[in-house]
């Protein structure tokens, strides 16, 4: 400091104001294109230079990040292996074997938090369990809760996944209210979330679906239902009669899928659908459930039938 003050005490500013008052007369002495592009080169010059020091700042932010990550990991790898694998779990013990300041830190707390949820996803079981009361304990649920509440659709899809997997019931009801969301992610979120947390009626949200029903979300829903125990399969003719179409279409693939023969009946009357994503549908529904009893409806309206429906028709006919 004592440096810098003698500098600036030896400095004499009329000289320093003559000499920038010259280059400014001699940028001045130049054609209007040359200051145009000395100006604009002056400029990209202090543009690479703020973005290198965002860059530099963002990395050195993110080190210190990843550092932090990897110290917490490592502090409390022995903690959760003790609580695992102890034969008893309180609320007591759990919070002592955490630091309150990490609990208190936003950053570290999240860090933990995601580390129930990564330890959560590798095991199944007992130990689950435990991990569900460890996250339970340490009231992690209404940090998640909270994320439901925030205006970023990725924040609340991540608060969705952390309450169906360490299966918070109660976060049910306020999943629910992104059923119908204009985001296609975040409804599907929802739908798995809502599955993952019911215990009788997996696909009782079918009944407030009002948007798209894509491919893909069928395919999400059939692959979850694939996973669960027979008892919990619901009867799909129960949605046939939805307003919206693409439930319908979903249910009806589902009844061929899920042999659902008690629902041939009810096929039946849809092969009259003036929906021809519907009737086809039905038509390969009835061929997946080997129904010889809509042969003779098929060959009724065979005739009046485009040429995919036509095709359709004669699949079944031959199988």
């Amino acid at each position: 400091m004592k440096l810098l003050a003698n500098i600036l005490l030896q400095l004499n500013f009329n000289d320093l104001q003559y000499s920038v008052d010259e280059v400014g007369r001699s940028i001045y002495s130049f054609p209007v294109h040359i200051r145009i592009l000395i100006g604009v080169t002056i400029l990209f010059m202090l543009i690479i230079l703020i973005l290198l020091a965002v860059i530099m700042g963002s990395r050195i932010f993110k080190t210190k990040r990843s550092n932090k990550k990897a110290e917490l990991h490592k502090k409390y790898q022995p903690v959760f292996r003790n609580l695992i694998f102890e034969e008893a779990l309180d609320r007591d013990k759990v919070l002592s074997m955490f630091d309150r300041i990490d609990l208190d830190t936003p950053f570290n707390r999240t860090t933990i938090l995601d580390e129930i949820i990564h330890l959560h996803e590798n095991f199944t079981g007992e130990t689950a369990e435990r991990l569900e009361e460890i996250y339970t304990f340490l009231e992690f649920e209404k940090d998640s809760m909270l994320k439901l509440k925030s205006k970023r659709w990725y924040i609340i899809a991540k608060g969705m996944k952390e309450l169906a997997i360490m299966n918070v019931k109660s976060g049910y009801t306020e999943i629910s209210t992104f059923l119908n969301s204009k985001n296609e992610i975040l409804r599907m979120e929802t739908r798995i979330a809502l599955m993952k947390l019911s215990d009788t009626d997996p696909l009782a949200f079918l009944s407030k679906e009002t948007e798209h029903l894509s491919d893909w979300d069928s395919a999400n829903i059939y692959n979850m239902l694939t996973k669960m125990p027979e008892k919990m399969i619901p009867d799909f003719s129960n949605w046939l009669n939805s307003p919206n179409r693409d439930v319908v279409v979903f249910c009806i693939q589902m009844i061929g899928r899920f042999r659902q023969r008690e629902s041939i009946k009810t096929l039946l009357v849809l092969l009259k659908s003036p929906d021809l994503r519907i009737k086809l549908c039905v038509i390969k529904a009835l061929r997946e459930l080997s129904a010889t009893d809509g042969e003779e409806p098929l060959l009724e309206i065979y005739p009046l039938e485009n040429l995919a429906t036509k095709s359709e028709i004669l699949k079944h006919l031959k199988s």
